[in-house]
């Protein structure tokens, strides 16, 4: 479904090519500024690609209809700052045009619905995290592309974390991640 050929980004990497179909995982790994999170803003067209280099479905990608498709974590958690949490589902319920209870019932999954009438800026970390990462449970995209998302997760963050990995990949879903950590039984490339 996703092709990736030639892609680069001097002086980070060149030339680099890799192909995901449905129900597989690429884990790009690498040192701190070896341009892991580079490559995957490019694939997700946050930095503009040069054409020719993404195909989704066989066809070039259109940046408007390719980005539907997709789901993207990156360092930057999406959250407004200011917005109480019950805001923020306000927003990605006008934004997205998802219902809130399915927004809801992913904030319980993840354990953050209790803290609907605090600012998302006064959330740790942790819980920022797992807000953002929320919508890997209400917002149906073929396509993830996640930058660390271990980062600022508890065990318990973690576990909820692969869990929707494996049933979105088990759904025919495809997944990019960036990590520091190796792990086992995944193809990778190596920055």
């Amino acid at each position: 479904m996703l092709d990736v050929r030639n892609i680069s980004f001097p002086p980070l990497f060149s030339d680099l090519s890799f192909s995901l179909s449905k129900q597989e995982m690429l884990l790009v790994r690498g040192t701190n500024g070896a341009g892991k999170s580079t490559l995957l803003r490019m694939v997700a067209g946050l930095i503009p690609p040069p054409p020719g280099v993404l195909f989704w479905e066989g066809q070039r990608i259109q940046l408007s209809t390719y980005q539907q498709n997709l789901l993207y974590s990156g360092h930057s958690l999406g959250l407004h700052p200011e917005a109480l949490l019950k805001d923020q589902v306000n927003l990605w319920h006008y934004h997205y045009r998802v219902e809130k209870k399915a927004i809801e019932k992913a904030l319980h999954i993840w354990g953050v619905a209790s803290f609907d009438n605090q600012k998302t800026a006064h959330l740790s970390q942790g819980q920022q995290k797992r807000l953002s990462l929320s919508r890997l449970h209400w917002l149906a995209r073929p396509l993830w592309i996640l930058d660390e998302p271990h980062t600022n997760l508890d065990a318990e963050g973690r576990k909820i974390f692969e869990d929707a990995l494996a049933h979105h990949l088990k759904n025919e879903g495809l997944a990019i991640l960036a990590s520091h950590e190796k792990l086992s039984g995944i193809r990778e490339v190596f920055l």
